[in-house]
């Protein structure tokens, strides 16, 4: 398996995917999914080109749109998870912080990924044995930015509540808000330097933020300080934090 070669087409899946999906909201349709989200035709188009792309690959694709049953997920070795439009209340809202998730797991966890902004163009990706890269350049390390923010937290847009209000008294964090996955681009970058998540959110939300913070020398795991697992029968994962950096981690109050 070569993993760069995996990842040029994870690139060019999203690249595709990105241009499809700032032309179609010039003539957006929006319709219900059964759990009542949002779902628009920039999610659909985006999801055929995706799938399209990494169907090259060979490898199974389980997506948002177009989950694999667990019966035939539970014994691949890997397979591709993507979410095609994260962030699709906010996109409809005419918000420009929705992005392009793509990750390969395999065996449980992930060894490649991406998260792209369409409305930049903007991309951050890696694989296990590369560094994480934003564009065609090495992610730099700003560390006094990191000391800066180190106390800032991410906080939902779409889901304030009591808890997360007694964790950040609890550590003195100022908060910063920002929707959709661009919360890890966030930390990787050094814009805050956490993201507790209580609430639960599926696997093609977090797996690719996942692997590009615990890449780039982050952390992100459930609060047992367990790695989260991405081929479980049920797509919802449990309570995690997200840190710019793992050794913030030895000092946070639960």
């Amino acid at each position: 398996m070569k993993l760069n070669s995996l990842l040029e087409l994870a690139l060019e899946a999203s690249n595709e995917a990105s241009k499809a999906i700032l032309k179609e909201k010039e003539n957006l349709k929006i319709w219900q999914k059964k759990d009542l989200s949002p779902l628009s035709s920039a999610d659909v188009l985006a999801n055929e080109l995706i799938s399209e792309i990494l169907g090259k690959s060979d490898i199974k694709i389980c997506s948002e749109e177009e989950p694999l049953n667990y019966e035939l997920r539970k014994n691949l070795k890997r397979f591709w998870l993507v979410d095609p439009l994260d962030g699709t209340k906010g996109f409809i809202k005419g918000s420009d912080e929705y992005c392009i998730l793509i990750a390969l797991i395999e065996e449980q966890r992930p060894i490649l990924a991406l998260i792209q902004k369409p409305s930049t163009g903007e991309v951050f990706y890696a694989h296990k044995d590369s560094p994480v890269y934003k564009n065609d350049k090495i992610l730099q390390k700003d560390e006094a930015k990191f000391q800066k923010n180190k106390n800032k937290a991410l906080v939902s847009v779409h889901h304030p509540n009591a808890k997360n209000q007694d964790f950040l008294d609890k550590n003195s964090l100022s908060t910063l808000k920002i929707s959709s996955a661009l919360k890890f681009c966030s930390l990787l970058e050094a814009e805050a330097g956490l993201y507790l998540r209580f609430e639960s959110l599926n696997s093609w939300d977090i797996a690719a933020g996942d692997f590009l913070l615990n890449q780039n020398d982050g952390l992100m795991c459930k609060l047992d300080k367990s790695l989260l697992e991405y081929n479980k029968e049920s797509f919802l994962c449990p309570s995690f934090i997200a840190l710019a950096k793992k050794e913030y981690l030895k000092d946070i109050k639960f």
